[in-house]
């Protein structure tokens, strides 16, 4: 009789890879929901400073863009902003691991909203951020990555939205 070890053995050793592969892909999407994250707050803070002492609060650049990369906004009023927010997640992306193609080709993906009036938007998915009225910049990507055991690629939808929060101002 074959012992119960030899028997179960296979069996533990897959399911023990099943849960480091499934681990491994949750943090390393968990890791470019962070950079992307951290790109649109940053860049949703670059505030045109003269609008700014007017009283009002609007974005550098000043002009909306709906769903562009930054290739696609070269020489438009929000180039300026998707730069920022390009670099940043680039930059972030470099200690991503799972990463298919490089953290610039993965950052030349990203489609960008910038709404420097407030408003909505909508992903390519059908989920919507509810409409605000200050700054908001909204971005997705479908980077392909792979896991930790080498079970296949995966390409899941990152999305990340920011609002510059409003001001209220102090009355003594």
């Amino acid at each position: 009789m074959i012992p119960l070890a030899v028997i179960i053995l296979p069996f533990l050793v897959l399911f023990t890879l099943l849960v480091i592969e499934v681990a491994e892909r949750w943090l390393e999407v968990a890791m470019v929901e962070d950079a992307l994250q951290q790109a649109t707050r940053s860049a949703v803070q670059q505030l045109d400073y003269a609008a700014f002492a007017r009283g009002e609060i609007e974005l550098r650049g000043g002009a909306a863009c709906q769903s562009v990369t930054v290739a696609q906004a070269q020489g438009t009023a929000c180039a300026a902003i998707l730069g920022v927010a390009a670099e940043l997640f680039r930059t972030n992306l470099t200690s991503v691991r799972g990463l298919v193609a490089s953290p610039a080709s993965v950052t030349a993906q990203v489609r960008w909203t910038v709404l420097p009036a407030g408003g909505s938007c909508t992903y390519s998915n059908g989920v919507n951020v509810p409409t605000e009225t200050t700054p908001l910049i909204c971005a997705e990507v479908r980077p392909t990555m792979k896991g930790l055991v080498g079970w296949g690629t995966y390409t899941p939808l990152i999305i990340a939205a920011d609002r510059l929060e409003p001001v209220t101002p102090l009355i003594y």
